[in-house]
């Protein structure tokens, strides 16, 4: 069994079949892995009536879930760049040996943003090693952690789809607004619609060590804890 996210509002409906927990407009839900290869998954929904049978209680589903989740699909986070070059030197080597191949990505990678490519802010993709289903591993402990204590940033959460997260570390030159638009434009001309995660952009604290929806406003009081 593993773990995967989805949108609360979209999915409420399959949700009610079967032990689920939400969080913010998301939701987590476990899945029986029934296949997987290197480029694609088949999972089934664990209902209710299945934990009855499993004789098993929800937290101890979730507890079995996470921990497979996390050795099967481990989480990765690599720049933006990286993934981009990736697959242009995938597509260069159907017709070029390695080292053309590496050659002409390079090329086209910096004709892509016109020579700015170096002085773009980097974005980092999260998700699995497989890359299907990959925006769960938001939720595995400590990965945000470590990575926002890695950069020394707390980090915007753009989900692009329930395959994966983008990731920018936070700074003021961002319009978190603009940022939201950007993934609802995303979400209706891009996505396909079942592969909608959420309309909304999310923050991490590594003060707070949580992750939240930017548009929720947080305040702190004289202990440090939530109001």
């Amino acid at each position: 069994m593993i773990i995967q996210v989805e949108n609360y509002k979209r999915h409420k409906d399959m949700l009610k079949k079967g032990p689920y927990i939400k969080k913010m407009d998301l939701a987590l839900s476990c899945r029986i892995l029934l296949s997987m290869t290197p480029r694609e998954m088949r999972t089934a929904r664990v209902t209710w009536e299945m934990l009855e049978q499993w004789d098993i209680s929800p937290e101890e589903l979730f507890r079995r879930a996470g921990e497979t989740s996390r050795k099967k699909l481990p989480p990765i986070i690599e720049p933006m760049s990286d993934v981009i070059r990736g697959f242009l030197i995938e597509e260069f080597l159907e017709t070029a040996g390695a080292d053309e191949a590496l050659k002409k990505a390079e090329y086209e990678y910096k004709k892509l943003f016109g020579g700015e490519a170096e002085k773009l802010p980097e974005i980092y993709v999260l998700s699995n090693e497989l890359r299907v289903q990959g925006a769960s591993v938001v939720f595995y402990t400590d990965v945000l952690r470590s990575f926002a204590e890695e950069t020394e940033s707390d980090l915007i959460l753009l989900p692009s789809s329930v395959h994966e997260w983008l990731i920018l570390l936070d700074s003021p030159a961002y319009d978190l607004k603009n940022l939201e638009a950007m993934v609802r434009e995303a979400n209706t001309q891009v996505v396909m619609a079942e592969e909608v995660l959420s309309g909304h952009i999310y923050r991490y604290s590594r003060e707070r060590n949580e992750l939240f929806r930017a548009d929720v406003v947080k305040t702190l009081d004289k202990n440090g804890k939530n109001c």
